[in-house]
C-alpha cells in the first residue's frame, strides 16, 4: 500500500542530486579525506537505499521477511517521506556547488552558513536520517526496511569527526564560531 510513497521519495531523492553529483564532479578538488571505511560505508548506503529496494520490487528473493505495513505506521512513514525529501531539497539548494557526497573540499570552497545551514550545521544528513526512518517504516520487510538507516548510521558516525575536522583546519576559527552557534543534525535554540 505505501509501496508507492517510497519509490516517489526514491525518486525524488535521485532528481534532487543526480544534477549535483554530475556538475560538481567538474569542479576540481581542493582536498579529499576519502579512505577505505569511507568507500565501503559509502557502498553500504547504496547498498541499503538503492540496490536492497531495488531487488525487493523486483525479485522475490526478500519475500520470505515481508510483512503488512499497519496504516498508522505507513502514515507517519509518508510524513517523514515528505518532510525528508523536503529537508533534502532545501539543503542540497543551499549548498549548491558546495555539495560533495564524499569527504572533500571543491575549489573556490566557501562556508555556507545561511538557508537552513543558519539552524542546522548538517541538515543534509538530518534529512538522510529522516528519509531512512521513513524507509524502515514504509517497507513491509524486515530485511530491506532497516538497511538503509543501519548502513547510513554506520557512515555518519565514521566520517561525522572526520568531516568537522576537516572544516576546522580549513576554515579555523569561522568554522569554530558556526559550531558553538549550531547543532549537528537538528535546530538549534541558540541566536
Amino acid at each position: 500500500m505505501f509501496d508507492g510513497v517510497f519509490i516517489a521519495m526514491f525518486v525524488l531523492c535521485f532528481i534532487i542530486r543526480a544534477p549535483l553529483e554530475v556538475r560538481n564532479k567538474k569542479i576540481g578538488t581542493v582536498e579529499s579525506r576519502k579512505g577505505a571505511m569511507e568507500r565501503f560505508c559509502l557502498l553500504l548506503v547504496f547498498t541499503g537505499s538503492t540496490t536492497m529496494p531495488l531487488l525487493y520490487f523486483l525479485t522475490p528473493w526478500f519475500r520470505f521477511a515481508d510483512y503488512e505495513v499497519a496504516l498508522s505506521q505507513g502514515a507517519l512513514g509518508a510524513a517523514l517521506a515528505v518532510a525528508g525529501v523536503f529537508l533534502f531539497w532545501k539543503s542540497h539548494r543551499d549548498l549548491g556547488r558546495q555539495f560533495s557526497s564524499t569527504l572533500e573540499l571543491k575549489e573556490a570552497h566557501h562556508l555556507v552558513c545561511d538557508g537552513i545551514y543558519s539552524r542546522i550545521r548538517h541538515p543534509m544528513y538530518t534529512a538522510l536520517f529522516v528519509i531512512a526512518t521513513a524507509q524502515l517504516l514504509l517497507i513491509g520487510n524486515a530485511v530491506v526496511a532497516p538497511a538503509f538507516l543501519l548502513a547510513f548510521s554506520l557512515l555518519y558516525f565514521a566520517r561525522i569527526d572526520h568531516e568537522e575536522a576537516m572544516m576546522l583546519a580549513h576554515f579555523g576559527g569561522d568554522y569554530a564560531a558556526y559550531q558553538a552557534r549550531t547543532n549537528r543534525l537538528l535546530p538549534s535554540l541558540r541566536r
